[in-house]
């Protein structure tokens, strides 16, 4: 069951589909912020795409300790400019109707979710409750109806580092997680419905 709602929660309802061509505007707009980002943060860096070696190199440590490679520092840049060209494109397809990372909570035993404000997360944090976000879920984009509970679709950035030619799968939950042993695609679709997308460079979108 969903540990004891926050203010501000709401359950996710499944909002009115999207009519094919406004779907087809959005999943061109955000490939093409996928593909912008990966040109800008690589040519940043490299001028081209890096090799694998390059990729597997470790570049430092996280608050915990554990090592961070390039492809992980990458992917995070590649994220953060892509997110911001899709602000950018979403407020003109759907001004009002989009969320830019927002967080819902699942109830791992009935793929139920709801609707966490952003205000609601601050505040669990700044009261040393962090432990009632675990098994929460952050989707990159989320297209509602206007509130973040009535969603309509979903989209999360994959940004591989060495091979752009392959379709990545979605990520499995490690074991000892709420969701372990469950892909995020398998989360996403039983919390907010519909077919979630990943977006990535070069390959556009897929479901």
């Amino acid at each position: 069951m969903l540990a004891a709602s926050v203010v501000g929660a709401a359950v996710i309802q499944v909002g009115h589909s999207l009519n094919a061509g406004l779907q087809a505007r959005l999943d061109e707009a955000l490939a093409e912020c996928a593909d912008a980002a990966r040109s800008e943060v690589m040519l940043k860096h490299f001028g081209r795409s890096p090799t694998r070696e390059e990729c597997n190199e470790v570049v430092g440590t996280d608050s915990q300790g554990q090592p961070i490679t390039r492809a992980m520092q990458l992917g995070v840049e590649q994220h953060t400019v892509a997110l911001q060209c899709a602000e950018k494109k979403l407020q003109e397809l759907k001004p009002g109707g989009f969320s830019i990372q927002p967080r819902y909570r699942v109830d791992p035993e009935t793929g139920k979710a709801e609707y966490l404000p952003r205000e609601a997360v601050e505040t669990l944090l700044r009261q040393g409750r962090s432990a009632e976000l675990r098994g929460t879920i952050e989707p990159d984009i989320v297209i509602h109806e206007g509130q973040p509970h009535r969603v309509q679709d979903g989209y999360d950035y994959k940004f591989p580092c060495a091979n752009t030619s392959r379709t990545l799968d979605w990520r499995k939950y490690p074991a000892g997680s709420p969701h372990g042993g469950k892909t995020q695609g398998e989360v996403y679709r039983k919390a907010l419905g519909g077919q979630p997308a990943r977006v990535q460079p070069h390959l556009g979108v897929a479901r």
